[in-house]
């Protein structure tokens, strides 16, 4: 440095406030939505409206990546996966699935509210072609909270 030059105290770098906040505004508000929003695929976990029982069973491999799920709609459209079919095509897609190795097991989620006529034309399908494992994909009851008194 030349003498009679001093070095300033100033910072030479910051972190400016108003961007910074309106990211985590953003952030948050982002965040909340997806929290209110339900996704269109009802064969995600937030899809149907599972029926709720006391003692259910666990069903690992439903979760399996090559598992065959078909799921039922509260407005009765019914999906093999993620793919929107009609009940009368459902054997083919399974024979399909199975050609490729699948696991002769299919898994149903029904929706609560869904028709029961509707549900069993698909349980109909599903069984003609030629599975004979079937489960459906429920949630656990949770017990009555105690009434304070």
């Amino acid at each position: 440095m030349q003498p009679g030059w001093r070095r300033s105290n100033q910072r030479i770098c910051g972190i400016e406030g108003t961007p910074f906040v309106q990211v985590a505004v953003l952030l948050a508000a982002m965040s909340l939505l997806g929290f209110l929003t339900v996704p269109d695929q009802p064969h995600h976990s937030l899809g149907p409206f599972l029926p709720r029982v006391n003692h259910p069973v666990s069903m690992a491999r439903a979760d399996w990546k090559d598992a065959m799920v078909v799921a039922i709609t509260r407005d009765n459209r019914v999906f093999f996966g993620a793919e929107a079919v009609r009940p009368a095509d459902l054997p083919a897609k399974i024979q399909e699935e199975i050609s490729r190795g699948s696991e002769r097991e299919v898994y149903i989620k029904a929706d609560a509210r869904a028709r029961y006529g509707w549900v069993a034309e698909v349980l109909d399908n599903v069984r003609s072609a030629g599975i004979e494992k079937i489960g459906f994909l429920v949630d656990q009851r949770r017990p009555a909270a105690p009434n304070p008194q």
